[in-house]
């Protein structure tokens, strides 16, 4: 664990500054189990985006035992989709871009045209489309240890040949929904996905640790490393694959090879993070359209109503909440905010089966516990 607090207590009372001393005691415990010699986790918890508590536990490299902090640049998987939509309703904010528009208007090579399938089908996961990795991949797997892109994945869903259901009847997760809101963004916009994030939405955000990892080969500074253990669970299928000789004892250390994005495939920081929270709460940045795009939710023809724009609305003890959460192999990842107080929090994890969701639910009820969230 690392030693030396981060906590950011100016000017409280006494009182409350020992009820948050006893808050990372008991945050600390929760992390107990990581040291220099294993991966990790970066915790923080944001108030309107201004930390009340962060600190990392655990290593971003085995081999040179680099320590976890807030300027480690974590894969966050699945969280990547609240980026993919917000480029979305920047363009639908623009008024290039409708909820309502034929997917089939903005890609060419659309076979699903017939089905009359919209753009908010794409958003609200009930498009229908199977997911890539459930289709046969010619050469080699779907793991990320093959090389494979985001073309790769679409054709293969693509030639699945038809739909699973009719657009709107029924809900599935399917990340191609979010690979081809990235082609929609291309087409629009006359621009790489990866730089029209940047220039739309990370630079006014000044979020300069963040981008798009479209590119395998790219070099990025801190970047974390992803690891599993190495137990039968995890490794059954890499030595029937042949990707192992043995199971070997320790970690698993897991090289990001397939450069595939929308869905996930971004790389950003604990404080890049913070900015993006800090701008729900101020909504200086897009303002209040920008706020409601992000939070809008649909009805379908199903009973699954409280997905947004890359995130969901949930509860939690009575508490209403906006969440995500992300895994990809290597990495954890969980970020949960409060609008009712604009108490955030956001756990990233280097260790596949990290548990990122759990640990955070577990930090929110410390806090409650100890008369520091409402």
């Amino acid at each position: 664990m690392r030693s030396g607090s981060l906590l950011i207590l100016l000017f409280l009372p006494l009182w409350l500054f020992g009820q948050w001393s006893a808050a990372e005691q008991q945050i600390d415990e929760l992390f107990k189990d990581q040291s220099a010699q294993t991966p990790g986790y970066v915790v923080g918890v944001f108030h309107k985006g201004e930390y009340l508590f962060k600190k990392g536990y655990g290593s971003a490299n085995l081999e040179y035992q680099i320590p976890i902090d807030e300027h480690s640049a974590f894969n966050i998987a699945s969280l990547s989709k609240q980026f993919t939509a917000a480029a979305l309703a920047l363009l639908i904010l623009d008024n290039k871009v409708d909820l309502e528009d034929p997917v089939g208007d903005y890609l060419e090579d659309f076979p699903f045209k017939d089905s009359k399938m919209q753009v908010k089908h794409l958003v609200y996961m009930t498009s229908g489309i199977n997911d890539y990795y459930y289709n046969e991949r010619t050469c080699g797997d779907w793991s990320t240890l093959q090389f494979f892109n985001i073309d790769t994945a679409i054709q293969a869903s693509y030639g699945s040949g038809e739909l699973m259901y009719e657009p709107g009847s029924q809900w599935s997760y399917s990340n191609i929904n979010y690979m081809l809101l990235t082609k929609i963004v291309e087409k629009v916009s006359g621009q790489s996905f990866a730089s029209f994030l940047q220039e739309r939405l990370f630079k006014p955000l000044q979020m300069e640790h963040t981008l798009v990892n479209d590119d395998v080969f790219t070099v990025i500074p801190g970047r974390v490393n992803g690891y599993n253990e190495r137990t039968e669970e995890n490794t059954d299928w890499m030595l029937e694959y042949g990707y192992l000789n043995e199971l070997g004892e320790g970690y698993l250390q897991l090289p990001r090879n397939s450069p595939h994005y929308g869905g996930s495939g971004m790389y950003t920081t604990l404080d890049d993070l913070g900015k993006w929270l800090a701008n729900f709460a101020t909504k200086e940045f897009g303002g209040k359209a920008f706020y409601d795009q992000m939070h809008q939710t649909m009805e379908f023809e199903h009973d699954k109503t409280n997905d947004a724009f890359g995130l969901f609305f949930g509860d939690f003890n009575g508490r209403s909440m906006v969440a995500y959460e992300g895994g990809d192999w290597g990495f954890s990842s969980f970020m949960m905010r409060f609008p009712d107080n604009e108490l955030s929090i956001v756990v990233l994890s280097n260790i596949g089966t990290g548990r990122a969701a759990s640990k955070a639910y577990q930090i929110m009820d410390i806090l409650v516990d100890l008369g520091l969230a409402k």
